[in-house]
């Protein structure tokens, strides 16, 4: 059964880290936003798996950014952001239950936000979290499992799926200027509005709907012309804190 792994939003969360465009979240907006959130994937199929929050990591619920799941095997990643290396155990700990894992070692440092699997390829962002070497390592990794890796420089965002996310079959959505597109050769790019630049995030579902954002209603049409289901749904207090809607879990088969 398809699985949605996520964590609650703790007490803190309104000091996460937020890049200078940010702002400190709402916490009690987020947390009834995140249950909206939890309610579409549960709605949508997935089973939920819930560990709690730890009031020292005000970023927890971003939990996509420990650990990238690959078929069997779960990497367990090592963030960019030292502050967030205390976020990793309880996660650790739940996926060693269920896969063979292995870890980004230092000084590697990858975040998940910048791991996007399109088929057999697997696109990295060489961003200000994700370095040389924890690239190096998750090459090893992905051809381990024969797959390909393709590197996409990442400029101006914090992470690779902050301005490319999957909406598709081999469909992305894609904030102009922010990577080098020309590394996503061989993907349908569909370029987010100007003014909705930033503001878009989305989540394919088994269901056959993609959860976006209701704060770019522009970029939602553009998918609805091309044939795709859209769910909109209120993230304001989870993009204050440069997070999006694939952000919050680490999806899996269960």
């Amino acid at each position: 059964m398809p699985t949605a792994l996520v964590r609650e939003i703790p007490s803190s969360f309104d000091r996460a880290i937020v890049s200078p465009r940010g702002r400190s979240p709402d916490v009690d907006l987020a947390r009834k936003q995140h249950r909206v959130y939890r309610d579409h994937l549960e709605e949508a199929g997935y089973e939920i798996e819930t560990l709690p929050a730890d009031e020292t990591c005000p970023d927890c619920v971003f939990i996509e950014d420990t650990a990238v799941i690959f078929g069997e095997l779960a990497l367990i990643t090592r963030p960019g952001a030292q502050e967030r290396i205390a976020e990793i155990p309880p996660v650790e700990e739940f996926l060693r239950e269920r896969f063979a894992t292995t870890a980004v070692e230092a000084p590697g440092t990858l975040d998940g936000g910048d791991v996007m699997i399109m088929g057999r390829t697997v696109y990295v962002g060489a961003s200000e979290r994700t370095n040389r070497e924890g690239i190096y390592q998750l090459r090893a990794v992905v051809h381990g499992q024969g797959m390909s890796l393709v590197v996409v420089p990442v400029e101006g965002v914090l992470h690779l799926k902050s301005a490319v996310l999957p909406v598709g079959d081999q469909i992305v959505v894609v904030t102009p200027g922010k990577v080098d597109e020309s590394m996503l050769d061989g993907l349908r790019i569909v370029h987010e509005p100007e003014a909705e630049h930033l503001l878009f995030s989305a989540l394919p579902l088994p269901d056959g709907t993609v959860l976006t954002t209701a704060g770019a209603p522009a970029t939602a049409s553009l998918l609805e012309e091309m044939g795709l289901a859209v769910s909109p749904i209120d993230m304001s207090e989870i993009l204050a804190a440069d997070g999006g809607l694939t952000c919050m879990s680490i999806l899996y088969d269960g």
